[in-house]
């Protein structure tokens, strides 16, 4: 009985968190909380991945690259 009480004080935690992230990052008010889950404002372009839509190298992908010739 315990354990699912600190699972839930946890998970509710963990919502208040995201929510307070998600009115800092956007500055939409309540309406932003519904966002909190997946913090995903929207799939386009601007946001999405840059590989899905202009077939370019991701920020780790480059950092790799970077790694890879000044390791040499």
């Amino acid at each position: 009985m315990m354990f699912k009480d600190m699972k839930r004080a946890r998970r509710r935690h963990d919502l208040a968190r995201m929510k307070a992230k998600v009115r800092r990052a956007w500055n939409q008010g309540p309406e932003a909380d519904r966002f909190a889950n997946h913090m995903a404002w929207c799939a386009r372009g601007c946001c999405a991945n840059p590989r899905r839509f202009w077939s370019e190298l991701t920020m780790q992908e480059i950092r790799q690259d970077v790694r890879d010739r000044y390791s040499e």
